[in-house]
């Protein structure tokens, strides 16, 4: 019933508007409790015919979610001795902590990797700078060291570069799912909608969306981030309460 309200005023939206392409969320804002394993939403769009001529060309969507900027460090790892060791790093200072791609067809088939490069879509278009390890400033990372980037959060869940398909539901209509896994980070996500045809860019959407944690974990996330101080001692004695708590059992 949520999704046909939201596909009705979509509807509403574009008729009464001069954009060619409208976009919303089955939600914007997603609260994170203790509960939380994860989230998946629906994106609705309807492409007009303003600037799209949806009845005389084919058209294709690639669909960018991108969440909040984090630092990340990768490390390369060595053997020696016969062991596993950690041997060179390098500080992202400020990478997405989630990012996801979907289109209704491969990359590769919608439109030429320059036009992408153009528009920053795909994980490797993303302008990502890393800590020269010398005090000189920033530096663009090694190929080897931003591809371990993507792989170390594709196998956290985080990003999903061509992992979702976009369904054309009807002319001038698509729809998609959004996958938010459990460690998704919180704060503000840009989910960006492009419309391409004959490979080029037709028309550019963007809504946001907002993570947030809520109720008790809410609260303990912003006293750790507001009074670390204060929240080490408590976890400190919490942890000493429980220890001394399980010896007295243990004793019974």
């Amino acid at each position: 019933m949520r999704s046909l309200v939201l596909f009705v005023s979509l509807l509403i939206g574009l008729a009464g508007s001069a954009q060619a392409l409208v976009t919303d969320l089955s939600s914007r804002r997603i609260e994170i409790r203790y509960s939380f394993n994860g989230a998946e939403l629906i994106l609705f769009g309807a492409v007009g015919a303003t600037s799209i001529n949806t009845l005389r060309d084919e058209y294709d969507v690639v669909i960018v979610v991108r969440g909040p900027e984090e630092p990340a460090i990768v490390r390369r790892k060595e053997r020696v001795g016969g062991i596993w060791v950690n041997s060179d790093a390098m500080r992202f200072p400020s990478a997405p902590g989630y990012y996801a791609v979907a289109a209704s067809r491969s990359l590769e088939e919608i439109a030429s990797p320059v036009a992408f490069a153009s528009y920053g879509i795909g994980f490797k278009n993303l302008p990502l700078v890393a800590d020269s390890g010398t005090g000189r400033g920033l530096t663009v990372p090694p190929p080897e060291f931003r591809d371990a980037l993507f792989r170390l959060r594709t196998g956290e869940g985080l990003y999903r570069q061509e992992l979702d398909t976009v369904a054309i539901v009807d002319e001038g209509l698509f729809r998609t799912d959004v996958h938010l896994p459990a460690n998704v980070p919180i704060g503000e996500f840009i989910v960006e909608t492009f419309v391409f045809q004959k490979g080029s860019m037709k028309a550019r959407h963007r809504i946001n969306m907002h993570v947030d944690k809520e109720g008790f974990e809410r609260a303990a996330y912003t006293f750790a981030h507001e009074w670390p101080f204060f929240y080490g001692l408590v976890a400190v004695f919490v942890a000493l309460g429980a220890g001394w708590l399980a010896g007295i059992m243990g004793k019974k």
